[in-house]
C-alpha cells in the first residue's frame, strides 16, 4: 500500500512539473529573442510572477548530454546578484561567469570563447550591479593601502585601477560612475575578442541594483 502512494505522488509530481514546462508564458519565452528573454524574465521577477523554467528532472535529463545556453552572463560574484534568479531561468538556459567586480581574465575570456564557439551562444551580458564591493574597495584606497599590504585582494584592485576608462573620471565620490565604467571595460574587450567577432555574438552591458532588484540596459 506505502509504495503505491508512493508511485501515484511520483507520477502527480511528474505531471505537475510538465505542466509547469508548457505554460503560455514558456511556450511565448520560445519566441523571443536572448535579450528579450532575460528583459522578460526580470520583469516577471520584479512582478514576483516568476515561473522558474526549465527546473526540474526532466530538465536535468533533456541536458545530460549537451548544453545549448543561449547567452553568456559576466557578472560578479556578490551573493545577492544571482542571474537564474533574477532572470527567471533555469537549468542550461545561462552559461554564468562570475568574479569579484565581474573582471576579464585570460580564463574568464576562455570561458566566453567556449561558450561562443563550442556551446554557439549568440549573446553575451556583462551584468555589473550598483554598490559593488569590488569597485568600492578601488574607489575607497585613496592611500593605495592596497598596493601595501600584498594580498590577491589587490590585484582586484589593481585591475580596476589599470582600466583606461577608469583614469577617464575621478573615483572621488563617483562610485556609480566607477562600477559603470568598469562595465565597460569588461565590454570592449569581450567585442574586440577575434572569436567573439568571428561568431557575431551580440555583446550587452547591463546593471542590476540590488535595491530594486531591476536590471536594466546601459
Amino acid at each position: 500500500m506505502k509504495n503505491r502512494i508512493l508511485a501515484l505522488a511520483l507520477i502527480l509530481a511528474t505531471t505537475l512539473s510538465c505542466k509547469k514546462e508548457t505554460t503560455p508564458e514558456v511556450a511565448a519565452n520560445k519566441n523571443e529573442s536572448p535579450v528579450e528573454k532575460l528583459v522578460s524574465g526580470n520583469k516577471r521577477f520584479l512582478d514576483e510572477k516568476t515561473i522558474h523554467p526549465h527546473q526540474n528532472k526532466q530538465t536535468v535529463l533533456a541536458n545530460q548530454d549537451a548544453q545549448h545556453p543561449f547567452a553568456v552572463i559576466l557578472t560578479c560574484s556578490d551573493s545577492r546578484v544571482s542571474p537564474e534568479i533574477l532572470f527567471d531561468q533555469g537549468i542550461g538556459d545561462l552559461f554564468v561567469i562570475r568574479n569579484a567586480g565581474n573582471l576579464i581574465s585570460d580564463i574568464d575570456m576562455g570561458s566566453i570563447e567556449y561558450a561562443v564557439e563550442h556551446l554557439d551562444a549568440k549573446l553575451i551580458v556583462v551584468l555589473g550591479h550598483t554598490e559593488c564591493g569590488a569597485i568600492k574597495a578601488y574607489v575607497g584606497d585613496k592611500n593605495n593601502e592596497y598596493k601595501k599590504h600584498r594580498s590577491h585582494i589587490d590585484d582586484i584592485v589593481e585591475t580596476i585601477a589599470d582600466e583606461k576608462e577608469e583614469k577617464q573620471i575621478s573615483k572621488e565620490n563617483h562610485l556609480d560612475a566607477c562600477i559603470i565604467a568598469n562595465i565597460k571595460h569588461s565590454l570592449k574587450m569581450i567585442q574586440d575578442n577575434p572569436i567573439v567577432k568571428e561568431k557575431h555574438a551580440k555583446v550587452v552591458p547591463m546593471q542590476y541594483d540590488i535595491h530594486t532588484g531591476k536590471v536594466v540596459s546601459l
